[in-house]
């Protein structure tokens, strides 16, 4: 099972017509099937409470256990594929109670991935828990769930909130979307000692307009006009992916138990072909990176 390298999807808007939401979801599976991925990653779409203007016009999407539901079927059905979704949760708009209840339903349902996320702005109250303490809940009664949680290299303590996490039960990380390596170099070279795996996100950009929808998500830029976006941000992708590679064969020399995975996230439904082309680099580099690995371990003799 490909478990280094995940495709992230935005679930089908609800008005789209049965005829356009099965094309896409046989376009997700062939494309799973075709590169040999077997976990997906399904965000839950919510009108975020962000400063500014959104740029992206919101429209309510598919609940993404239930999009799970049909891609799996779909997968199994017709190229007896079997996808492992990662259901994401907005932790804190769910009141306990509700949360738990609603956790009871996904776990019933058979899901066994989840990412937890956490506030989309710190300066407003939420009814629910904060992602640490629904986590510490979940894993008190649900041994056999893998829980993640969400990393942001340049926010201040990071480190200290990556430990409190894995000490409330977290297993893995999912990161923001970067397009420069400066932040996760000053991350991967501060002091620390945790075992566990942060998946990388990357994704395709091939219009100004998704630019400034990133912007207003959070995404950090080192960014300035050129005539071709989507060549330029390829070239800073295959960077990312390069210095990912590269970290994860440093922390092997090292013996560190750190593992960066790569999230690729295609942002808007028209760069699924572009995601792909990224998701092939991807699983290339780290398949040079797995031969490497065990050239080493043979030569020194583990």
């Amino acid at each position: 099972m490909n478990d280094k390298v995940i495709f992230e999807v935005i679930c089908p808007p609800l008005n789209w017509d049965k005829e356009k939401k099965q094309e896409f979801i046989e376009k997700i599976c062939v494309l799973l099937k075709r590169n040999n991925l077997n976990y997906i990653n399904l965000p839950q779409i919510v009108d975020e409470n962000r400063s500014g203007n959104r740029i992206f016009k919101f429209k309510p999407k598919e609940e993404n256990y239930l999009f799970a539901k049909e891609l799996l079927s779909y997968s199994l059905n017709h190229f007896q594929h079997k996808i492992d979704p990662i259901i994401n949760i907005v932790v804190p708009r769910i009141p306990k109670e509700e949360f738990i209840e609603f956790f009871k339903m996904l776990y019933e349902m058979g899901y066994r991935n989840f990412i937890f996320v956490g506030k989309d702005n710190s300066n407003t109250e939420y009814p629910g828990l904060e992602v640490h303490q629904a986590s510490y809940l979940i894993k008190e009664k649900y041994n056999d769930v893998k829980i993640g949680g969400i990393v942001i290299f340049h926010r201040e303590n990071e480190i200290k909130r990556i430990i409190n996490k894995i000490n409330h039960g977290m297993d893995f990380f999912v990161s923001q979307i970067i397009y420069d390596t400066q932040d996760f170099e000053n991350f991967i070279n501060m002091p620390m000692d945790i075992k566990t795996t942060i998946y990388i996100s990357v994704a395709p950009i091939s219009s100004q307009k998704e630019i400034d929808f990133l912007k207003w998500l959070g995404v950090k830029f080192n960014y300035h006009p050129v005539n071709n976006p989507q060549k330029y941000f390829e070239n800073q992708i295959k960077q990312v992916i390069n210095k990912i590679i590269e970290e994860n064969f440093n922390c092997i020399l090292k013996g560190r138990n750190l593992y960066f995975g790569i999230n690729v996230e295609h942002i808007t439904y028209n760069n699924i072909e572009l995601s792909e082309e990224i998701i092939k680099l991807a699983s290339l580099r780290v398949e040079n990176l797995k031969i490497l690995s065990q050239k080493l371990l043979l030569k020194r003799g583990e």
